[in-house]
């Protein structure tokens, strides 16, 4: 009697015809079995493997976001140079001054920026209108200020009233000035000609201010400083546009 082969929807097949009806074996048992456990052990290689690569990182150390930096006197200049921000300024308020005194040398001044600055022989010391102390050779002081009269005054750092000779900045002496401003700074040093063993430090804003001959993209500085925001904004003006 013939026989019939009927597949049902699992892929197995049975015998059908006249009498008796065997169930047959499926068809491809042992290729099912190879699929489902080829599938098991690869979804287990993929779960162990994140496993894995979760802890590690959970083990690794996440670097730190690199916040504002504090430029040193080589990064602030080039940080400058990049920008092209010089510009010419010039000191727009008097200054007051008189020589070291003997019995002053080697004593400490506080500056504007927080700097213990030692007084020396040949010196003179410079008063700025907000009281503020620094020292500059003579030469320096009457090649950029004609002398305006003497005064009798006593300043914080003074033990008794001094005579001060009052100096006016002259009207065509001009300065390279740069603010230092900009994302991801937080400050800046500079290393004065008096003191480059003492840099200088000024927050975000700040100014720094070179002499004002030659070009200052390409001749070197004869002398840097620094000059807090708020006291460069109160003694200086600018003249021109960008520098060149």
């Amino acid at each position: 009697m013939s026989q019939v082969a009927r597949f049902n929807d699992a892929g197995l097949h049975r015998l059908e015809g006249s009498g008796t009806a065997p169930v047959g074996e499926p068809i491809g048992t042992s290729r099912v079995a190879l699929y489902f456990r080829t599938t098991f052990l690869l979804s287990g290689a993929v779960a162990l493997a994140t496993l894995l690569m979760v802890a590690g990182c959970e083990g690794r150390p996440t670097p730190a976001p690199e916040g504002p930096r504090r430029l040193t006197h080589e990064e602030t200049l080039q940080w400058v140079t990049d920008h092209r921000a010089w510009r010419l300024a010039r000191k727009t308020k008097p200054i007051w001054v008189r020589p070291v005194e003997p019995a002053e040398i080697g004593k400490e001044f506080e500056t504007a920026d927080h700097v213990a600055e030692p007084a020396r022989a040949g010196y003179w010391l410079c008063v700025g209108v907000a009281g503020e102390p620094w020292f500059q050779a003579p030469d320096k002081v009457t090649a950029k200020y004609d002398l305006a009269g003497e005064e009798v005054r006593r300043f914080g750092f003074d033990t008794a009233d001094r005579t001060y000779r009052v100096y006016r900045p002259k009207g065509g002496v001009r300065n390279w000035a740069a603010q230092v401003a900009g994302p991801g700074i937080e400050g800046f040093s500079i290393r004065p000609n008096y003191s480059p063993d003492r840099p200088l430090y000024s927050p975000v804003g700040g100014y720094v201010v070179r002499d004002g001959a030659g070009d200052p993209y390409h001749d070197p500085p004869d002398d840097v400083w620094l000059v807090q925001q708020g006291l460069f904004e109160s003694t200086y003006e600018f003249v021109d546009g960008p520098g060149r």
